[in-house]
């Protein structure tokens, strides 16, 4: 969900964007000792010295001039005594070339260091200040540029190698890190970029690649987050597809997002994809429209002007109680996409739980929900996969490394429900399901073990029961709605090696064997119900009583909790 970076990945020849050239990233930057806006700081940056009671919290470089600000402007910086306010309105800059530019209260500009987000309020008459998150009543500035300091992603340098390397183990296409709102919109240049989904094409370029994709939820004009895309879609690691930089929202296809214009088909096209080709720069935009129904003639006479579709929902509704995940939708926007010459990208994920605050408390089936949607789309064969989400720790949907530094602390709501749950075990069979779609397959009997032994696999389970009492949970929220999906179970998927026979699994719960299955060459799944209280454990053994491969969960499950935590324990069998 929300603004996001897609990796495309094909091969090891990798391009993490921290290491995209900067003269491509960046547009109309300034040379240290030419005119050019201040930076908005308490303590100045390295290089800088204050404005003092000439314009008080603002800074330029110790080789400048600071110009007395005018008309909700910020100080101007000058070579010289002489006013050079006018040069630097006709051309917005930084007077360094390591700030990032931001436009804020009517539209003038400011400066801040890379890390910090920009805001600006309608009280101080100032172009706007620099914080380390906007909060009511200011307003988040717009970015314009980005200093040279900057990167794009929240992971650091320390564990971004490994988070790439697990990628091509994985042998997946691709990797999406997503952001919420405008704010977000921000981070992108200041590396804050909290959350991950995955997104594959089976014909996807043989190197990574970021594409955006905006939430529309926080944003009320795509010219909020124009600047930006400008920016990276002429950057040659962006991700083209048929010839086009990649686009993509969440939201947008409501009655509201009409953008002044007489229909919302109209409004993307002329405030978006016109700008853009009128730019040099057609986009392929393939939105999730999740806002309004699925219908067969999406294309015809709602949105003819998009490039194709994504449906967002992957998961059963809070509301649908003990059913599993369908495809209704998916092959309505399918159908219609063919019919119109259109793309159609459908999502695959574990789970959708929530345990936020009051208005974002819910649990989205996870139970018959990855195991199925893994054969509903080698049946459906759709233009592009993507997985949601590869680390979004707050909608535990998360199927990759969970990075602490969007959490804030240990003890955000987000924190709380995902830190102590790992969910890399499902590492163990989506490197096969990659393979096997990119394949052409239609099965999920093509599935076979990819790490050299005769059997691979994952369970998964909730930790907590679903009559259990968490009375005196930490946040005051209580059990989500959605309770009527929950089920006490442990679900597994084996995949054994071709020609592998006499294998059986073997699921243990509290220390009592809970059932067995036989398994058979391919894909196999196990579940077992009504577990109670203790530790949960699986093993695969041979004809001959020798463990293949097994895992055990580091939580038992338990019937009383201080939070109503539905998240999955994710155990991989090795």
């Amino acid at each position: 969900m929300h603004l996001s970076f897609i990796f495309f990945l094909a091969s090891s020849s990798l391009v993490l964007a921290r290491n995209l050239p900067k003269n491509s990233l960046h547009t109309n930057r300034n040379i240290i000792g030419s005119p050019g806006w201040s930076l908005q700081a308490e303590t100045c940056a390295v290089g800088s010295t204050s404005c003092g009671s000439i314009a008080p919290g603002a800074c330029c470089p110790s080789n400048m001039v600071c110009a007395k600000p005018a008309n909700s402007e910020v100080a101007a910086c000058c070579t010289n005594a002489s006013e050079c306010r006018s040069v630097i309105e006709a051309a917005p800059k930084c007077a360094d070339d390591s700030w990032n530019l931001w436009a804020g209260l009517d539209g003038n500009d400011f400066c801040c260091e890379v890390g910090l987000l920009g805001a600006y309020d309608h009280i101080s008459h100032r172009a706007g200040t620099c914080v380390s998150s906007v909060v009511v009543p200011t307003t988040s500035a717009v970015l314009r540029s980005t200093g040279t300091g900057s990167v794009v992603t929240s992971i650091p340098t320390a564990v971004s190698s490994a988070h790439i390397t697990s990628t091509i183990v994985r042998a997946t296409s691709s990797f999406t890190s997503d952001i919420t709102s405008r704010t977000s919109l921000n981070a992108v240049a200041t590396s804050k970029s909290p959350s991950s989904t995955v997104v594959a094409n089976s014909n996807a370029a043989a190197t990574e690649k970021p594409v955006f994709s905006f939430d529309m939820t926080g944003f009320t004009s795509p010219s909020q987050f124009i600047p930006i895309l400008k920016i990276y879609v002429t950057n040659s690691a962006y991700y083209y597809y048929s010839g086009q930089p990649f686009v993509s929202t969440f939201n947008g296809g409501a009655s509201n997002f009409k953008f002044g214009q007489d229909t919302v088909n109209d409004g993307w096209k002329n405030e978006l994809q016109a700008v853009m080709s009128a730019s040099g720069h057609p986009i392929y935009f393939i939105p999730s429209f999740q806002d309004v129904a699925a219908s067969s003639s999406f294309f015809t006479t709602e949105y003819p002007t998009l490039n194709g579709t994504f449906n967002w929902n992957s998961w059963p509704s809070y509301t649908a109680g003990d059913v599993p995940v369908n495809t209704i939708d998916d092959v309505t926007y399918q159908n219609a996409a063919k019919a119109a010459g259109k793309g159609f990208m459908m999502g695959i994920s574990p789970l959708q739980f929530k345990h936020i605050d009051k208005t974002q408390n819910w649990y989205r089936r996870g139970e018959a929900n990855l195991e199925n949607r893994f054969d509903q789309i080698l049946t459906l064969q759709p233009d592009f996969i993507e997985f949601q989400t590869w680390n979004d720790a707050g909608e535990s949907h998360y199927m990759g490394n969970s990075w602490p530094e969007p959490l804030v602390s240990n003890s955000t709501p987000e924190a709380l429900s995902s830190i102590a749950y790992d969910h890399r075990g499902y590492w163990q069979i989506l490197q096969s399901f990659i393979s096997v779609w990119k394949s052409g397959a239609r099965s999920t009997m093509s599935m076979v073990p990819m790490n050299g032994k005769d059997a691979q696999g994952t369970f998964w389970h909730h930790t907590l029961l679903k009559g259990g009492d968490c009375a005196g949970d930490t946040l005051g929220l209580g059990k989500p709605v959605g309770m009527d999906g929950v089920e006490d179970s442990v679900t597994a998927v084996v995949l054994v090696a071709r020609g592998v026979r006499g294998l059986r699994g073997s699921i243990r719960v509290g220390g009592k064997v809970l059932g067995t299955k036989d398994l058979s060459a391919g894909f196999n799944t196990m579940v077992v119900n009504n577990i109670s209280t203790g530790s949960v454990e699986m093993s695969v053994l041979d004809a001959g009583g020798v463990v293949v491969v097994s895992g055990k969960g580091p939580l038992d499950v338990v019937d009383k909790a201080d939070l109503c935590n539905y998240n999955f324990q994710v155990v991989g069998l090795s």
